[in-house]
């Protein structure tokens, strides 16, 4: 259960479940993004998949809908124990920097970049939009090895795509509301284990309060 605490890193959660988070031998990340103000989807992925993550990773366009979620945990105990203990957001180009949480409970801030370490393997988040996309994932990978991270997640095409690029995971989880390139509403989970870099990944297509395993189609053509 999250602790609800935005640490100096702006990760959310206590310093011990980040700790903890890094050291693990596998660990289980839940990756949405772009849900454009569809709060009750977010709601529903973590009451189905919240609980067996170790982290929750949010990739922007929507964070307003994540701090309102956090709000209403801050008082409600069956909403606080669908969060996984550690949460990472990134501002998207439709979000702001920082959201009151509940009134007198403080602000959340949305940095740009962001990395958390999974099991000893540092990922780079980001939305997307400072990335020229259009052209493809290597700016990203680019950020990325700068950082020292061995995986890349981020959103803004609401297209949902997994792949190597320069030697580098680059994972886009789709958008949970508004997908395009004819996909459907969709999210990520990524599995990671200690001392090996083939991270494995499955998109669930959203579907009402459950969600589905799904392959989707990328045509590149967003």
């Amino acid at each position: 259960m999250n602790a609800l605490t935005q640490d100096e890193s702006l990760l959310i959660g206590s310093h011990q479940d980040i700790d903890v988070l890094a050291q693990k031998d596998a660990a289980t990340l839940l990756i949405v993004s772009d849900s454009h103000g569809a709060k009750d989807t977010v709601k529903s992925i973590l009451n189905e998949r919240g609980a067996y993550s170790d982290a929750f990773v949010f990739c922007g366009d929507g964070i307003g809908d994540v701090a309102s979620i956090l709000s209403q945990a801050l008082y409600d105990d069956e909403i606080r124990q669908t969060l996984p203990p550690v949460i990472a957001i990134v501002q998207g180009n439709n979000d702001s920097g920082s959201y009151l949480l509940r009134a007198q409970e403080g602000r959340i801030k949305a940095p740009l970049t962001q990395t958390i370490t999974a099991c000893g393997h540092k990922l780079f988040i980001t939305h997307g939009h400072r990335f020229c996309l259009y052209d493809g994932t290597k700016p990203l990978v680019t950020a990325a090895k700068a950082e020292s991270a061995e995986a890349v997640l981020y959103g803004h095409t609401h297209v949902a795509v997994g792949e190597k690029s320069n030697g580098m995971l680059t994972l886009n989880p789709g958008s949970c509301s508004r997908p395009r390139d004819r996909q459907l509403p969709c999210y990520a989970v990524l599995n990671i284990k200690k001392n090996t870099s083939n991270f494995s990944f499955m998109f669930y297509e959203v579907s009402g309060t459950k969600s589905h395993l799904y392959a989707p189609e990328f045509s590149g053509l967003w």
